[in-house]
């Protein structure tokens, strides 16, 4: 809720504002209420209703007018006004009129009290900030569905579960000693799976997060993310054992690029919270838990979806990280070249997705040369 500031009527004038109110159970507002607030009734058990210059001319016994703040038509921001004041310690009473809402105070504090109220208000401009409803430039695609259930086809059709020893594996498994003379491997083993409850999986989970990533970025730039983030995530692993770890590695499966689209989604997201929050003011705590909360979201996956005692961890982390660094790269890009208002460039799309396949296709075939 923008805050506005109040209007404030003095102790010694009030102007009556035509208004049609209907009339709430009761003209004094004593639910919740503070000690310092005090409920005003009519001595006949009724309730007195006055309008608010009828309210601003009544004098106490000292013959002193009260001092009135407001009014507002909104009971919240008057409980509001009641909080600041009773923080100052500022006796205050509630009181509803035929004009509003307005708090009542002793005609000695009005200057406190209104000064108070206009700090506070000065202090609440634009806060809470309205959140962006961020809406998907493209629409539902089955295209990332279809990429893994080829990928599903291709190990039921061809490949076979890891205890056959086909030559597949043999020549396409990721491989931390033939890095460097066979970078291909680390797209090939993408597409290799153990069994078929390890393909399945990766089937479900890949389509779910790659679903979302498409309509963010379109189906096409997707579908080569996740092939191309997948891809620096089996290097990095590969390098970790093979050059830092001095020690013998090979791994196979898609989830390391299941894990990078967890990544992108998450570096698309922190580059998207740090632009919103930086168009206005914010508590920097505040500001600094939404901004991590991507990062922690993709981390609490990795940690329960792929920290189990058969999974590569390592894979996975290193997918994670590689799908966050190019998923920031392009949230950077795409606000510097920008694609025009209106209908998406589904031509671009096309030519990014046959990208991503002739990636997978030709390291296949530098793989069975």
């Amino acid at each position: 809720m923008s805050l506005r500031a109040p209007p404030i009527v003095s102790r010694d004038e009030a102007t009556p504002v035509a208004h049609d109110y209907e009339l709430p159970p009761a003209a004094v507002d004593t639910s919740e209420s503070h000690p310092n607030v005090r409920a005003v009734s009519s001595l006949d058990g009724g309730v007195s209703v006055p309008r608010l210059a009828e309210l601003a001319s009544r004098e106490d016994a000292n013959g002193t007018k009260a001092g009135l703040v407001g009014p507002t038509d909104s009971r919240k921001r008057a409980r509001e006004w009641g909080l600041v004041l009773s923080s100052q310690g500022i006796a205050h009473t509630l009181r509803f009129t035929m004009d509003g809402w307005v708090l009542c105070v002793d005609g000695s504090r009005h200057d406190d009290a209104t000064n108070a109220i206009a700090e506070y208000e000065r202090e609440n401009v634009a806060w809470p900030p309205v959140r962006e409803r961020t809406r998907p430039r493209y629409a539902r695609t089955l295209s990332v569905l279809f990429a893994f259930l080829c990928v599903a086809a291709f190990h039921f059709a061809i490949t076979g579960d890891a205890t056959s020893m086909s030559r597949w594996f043999a020549l396409g498994r990721a491989d931390s000693r033939l890095l460097v003379s066979e970078p291909w491997r680390v797209v090939t083993a993408l597409t290799l799976h153990a069994d078929a409850p390890h393909v399945l999986g990766n089937v479900v989970s890949g389509t779910i997060f790659g679903t979302a990533l498409a309509r963010t970025i379109g189906p096409g730039a997707a579908l080569l993310a996740i092939v191309g983030s997948g891809a620096i995530g089996n290097a990095l692993n590969a390098f970790s054992y093979g050059v830092i770890a001095r020690d013998v590695h090979r791994s196979i499966g898609s989830s390391t690029a299941v894990f990078a689209t967890i990544g992108l989604l998450a570096g698309l997201e922190l580059v998207r919270l740090v632009r919103a929050r930086s168009s206005h003011e914010a508590r920097p705590m505040r500001r600094f838990v939404e901004i991590l909360g991507p990062v922690v979201g993709g981390l609490a996956l990795l940690g329960s979806l792929g920290a189990s005692a058969d999974s590569d961890l390592g894979a996975h982390g290193y997918g994670i990280l590689a799908g966050f660094l190019v998923g920031v790269s392009i949230a950077v890009a795409r606000k510097r070249h920008a694609e025009p208002p209106g209908r998406p460039n589904h031509a671009l799309q096309r030519t990014l997705a046959f990208l991503g396949a002739a990636l997978v296709a030709g390291c296949w075939a530098l793989a069975l040369s």
